[in-house]
């Protein structure tokens, strides 16, 4: 639908723009993307007509965009821009009705029926209909901007050219805002070009960027140009880590500064505390470790401080576990927020806490662990329906720098070693008669304090990999020890 071909422009006979080649189909949403100087406003500029061209053209379904008559124009693009500068006193509805001027017919340009139905339409899904009689210079910077957006569809255009359209937007506004122009873009087939500072919104609404780098493309894709840190940090001249969105296929992204983080770790062994009774154990880190869990709350990848293991009776049963943790912790003063919380039958007292030194790095396991839940993973027996006593619940805390990729390699290293454990103690599934793998509710957690050099594995052939099994190993086996004594005692009372 708009086609750019070779645009050269600027303020001087210096060009801001140098060669820019683009083509944004019909009903595509584009967002420009660049760090300030790049040239996003000039490019904006040059297409809207506000600044001519040096060299190039511009053109709109075919035709030379400055052959349009300005009528023509409004007919078919809607501009709205950073400023919102109006420069007589009108009301909110004034300004939204001017939007149907080029609609008007006749020599008088009244408004019609039909004109009145567009603006209370658009009125109504800006949400700018509360203030429709008020003055313009009397709403806020935020609500300006609503008005001047509800102006712009009120035209009704083909395309919509925004330059930072979210500016003067808190967060809610701001989805509010862009979830209405994709919700227009996918019914009535809206073309939209906008300039956008937030790489992440533009991410999860655009369907292509342009990333725009000293007057010229240097990319021009689909939101996965987004995964590219490289050319990121090339263009914007900071640190960017991407990251996948937990719920939509999109990338993310995240700034590092450039400030050194100045706390430092005392010797990891007096770096933690733990209060253990009847109903929790609470571990509490002086600083928050990289962790990696399926425990109730805390699951995932995450930063976390307070690691929570709590008691329940054998009969417990819950829809909604996570909550009745929440509600313990904050009855305990523990934050929430910043907590692995992990649950279990078996008695806390039974806990079991081993540590290792593999050359420079320690490694502790704290275990809990109880096996009437055991089932071997490969079984074909049908999972059971009957919650027995029987959870291992595995907390593996290292002084070490782990990637992502080294964290899961971790888990791995871990559930080997606690496996290893479980199939030397000969442990079985209770239906199959063969050796368990685990047991059907067990819980995991890996946390590192990411002091040191970063190391990208933490597998089987490495060391620290081979450290956290061979711990895990004893402290589960140790765990499972100590629950066949307790069940040997009860048995016999």
């Amino acid at each position: 639908m708009l086609s750019l071909k070779n645009v050269v422009g600027g303020y001087s006979n210096t060009p801001i723009i140098k060669g820019i080649d683009l083509a944004i189909e019909k009903g595509e949403f584009f967002a420009l993307l660049g760090p300030n100087g790049s040239g996003k406003t000039t490019l904006f500029k040059l297409i809207t007509g506000q600044l001519p061209l040096q060299k190039g053209e511009v053109s709109l379904s075919g035709q030379s965009l400055p052959s349009f008559t300005k009528l023509e124009k409004a007919k078919k693009i809607a501009v709205l821009s950073q400023e919102a500068h109006v420069s007589f006193d009108y009301t909110v509805e004034e300004i939204i009705s001017l939007g149907r001027y080029p609609h008007q017919k006749g020599f008088l340009k009244k408004l019609s029926k039909e004109d009145w139905n567009v603006i209370e339409n658009v009125m109504e899904i800006t949400k700018t209909k509360q203030f429709q009689k008020t003055q313009f210079r009397m709403i806020s910077g935020g609500e300006k901007q609503r008005v001047l957006l509800a102006k712009a569809l009120a035209q009704e255009p083909e395309m919509l050219l925004l330059d930072e359209p979210t500016n003067h937007l808190d967060i809610k506004h701001t989805f509010q805002m862009i979830d209405l122009l994709k919700k227009w873009q996918q019914t009535k087939g809206l073309t939209i070009f906008a300039i956008l500072h937030d790489l992440n919104v533009a991410s999860l609404y655009a369907d292509r960027v342009g990333l725009l780098h000293h007057g010229k493309f240097l990319e021009v894709g689909d939101i996965n140009t987004l995964r590219k840190e490289d050319q990121l940090e090339k263009v914007y001249e900071v640190q960017v880590k991407t990251q996948s969105h937990p719920t939509i296929p999109k990338p993310q992204l995240l700034m590092t500064p450039n400030y050194v983080q100045t706390n430092e770790w005392r010797n990891f062994s007096e770096s933690f505390s733990i209060e253990q009774n009847e109903k929790y154990i609470h571990l509490q880190f002086n600083q928050p470790l990289r962790t990696i869990s399926n425990g109730v709350i805390g699951e995932g990848i995450q930063w976390i401080q307070h690691f929570c293991n709590f008691h329940v009776e054998k009969h417990y049963h819950c829809s909604e576990p996570d909550k009745d943790i929440r509600n313990w912790m904050e009855e305990y003063n523990i934050p929430h927020h910043q907590a692995v919380g992990m649950m279990t039958a078996v008695k806390l007292e039974d806990m079991v806490v081993c540590t290792k030194r593999m050359e420079d790095i320690s490694i502790m396991a704290v275990v809990t662990a109880g096996i009437g839940n055991a089932v071997d993973i490969s079984s074909k027996e049908e999972a059971r329906q009957d919650v027995k006593i029987g959870t291992i619940n595995t907390m593996v805390f290292i002084d070490a720098h782990f990637s992502d990729g080294a964290l899961v390699n971790g888990i791995m290293s871990a559930t080997e070693g606690k496996v290893k454990a479980l199939q030397d103690l000969q442990i079985k599934d209770p239906l199959s008669n063969t050796l368990a793998s685990g047991t059907s509710t067990d819980s995991l957690l890996l946390a590192v304090t990411q002091q040191g050099e970063s190391t990208p594995y933490a597998g089987s052939g490495t060391l620290v990999g081979k450290g956290i099994g061979e711990v895990v190993y004893e402290a589960t086996a140790k765990a499972v020890k100590k629950y066949w004594k307790r069940v040997k005692v009860n048995d016999i009372s």
